[in-house]
C-alpha cells in the first residue's frame, strides 16, 4: 500500500520539480535578461549622441578661425556627450564608479576646454569599459543560470516520466493480479 503511494507521487514530486524550474527562468534569467536590456538600451543612447559628435566636428571646421566659437561648440559637444553618459554611468554600481572622473560642467569656465574634453574622453573610456565588464558577467551568470534550468527542467521531466512509467506497470501488474484472483 505504501509503496503504491509512494509510486503516485512520484510524478506529483517530477511536476513540482518542473514548475520551481519554471519559477526559476521566469525571475532569476528574467532579471538578467532585463539587466542586459537595460546595457543595450543606454549603449544605443550614447550612441546617438556620439553620432552627433561627426556634425560638432563639421560646424568645427566651418568656424575654426573664431576661437570663441570654437569654444563654445567645444562646450557644447562636451555636453551632449555627457548626456549621453548620464544612463551609461547610472547602471554602474557605487563601488564600479569610484574611479571614474565627475562630470565636467561644460559652460563653468573652469577648467579649460582641452581638460574637459580629456576628462570626458576619460569618463567614456571608463565608464564604457566597467560596462562591458558588467554585461560580460551579466551573460557569464546567465549561462550558469541556463544551464541550471535545464538541469532542473530535465531532472524534473525524467522524474515525471519515470512515475508515470512505474504507475502503469504496477497499474497493469494489479490488473493482472485482479483478472487471475476473478479466474480462480
Amino acid at each position: 500500500m505504501t509503496k503504491g503511494i509512494i509510486l503516485k507521487t512520484i510524478p506529483l514530486f517530477g511536476s513540482v520539480i518542473l514548475f520551481l524550474a519554471w519559477v526559476f527562468q521566469q525571475t532569476l534569467l528574467g532579471d538578467a535578461n532585463s539587466e542586459l536590456q537595460r546595457i543595450y538600451n543606454a549603449q544605443s543612447v550614447f550612441q546617438t549622441y556620439q553620432s552627433n559628435n561627426a556634425l560638432f566636428n563639421a560646424v568645427l571646421e566651418t568656424v575654426k578661425n573664431s576661437t570663441g566659437s570654437v569654444e563654445l561648440i567645444r562646450r557644447v559637444q562636451i555636453y551632449n556627450y555627457e548626456l549621453g553618459l548620464r544612463e551609461l554611468e547610472a547602471l554602474l554600481d557605487k563601488d564600479a564608479r569610484t574611479d571614474i572622473p565627475r562630470a565636467p560642467n561644460p559652460y563653468s569656465g573652469t577648467p579649460d576646454i582641452g581638460t574637459m574634453m580629456g576628462t570626458t574622453q576619460d569618463r567614456i573610456e571608463k565608464i564604457q569599459g566597467k560596462l562591458a565588464d558588467k554585461r560580460n558577467e551579466i551573460t557569464n551568470r546567465k549561462v550558469t543560470l541556463n544551464t541550471m534550468f535545464l538541469i532542473l527542467y530535465a531532472v524534473g521531466s525524467v522524474i515525471v516520466l519515470v512515475g508515470s512509467i512505474l504507475n502503469a506497470v504496477t497499474a497493469s501488474k494489479s490488473s493482472e493480479s485482479e483478472s487471475k484472483a476473478v479466474k480462480r
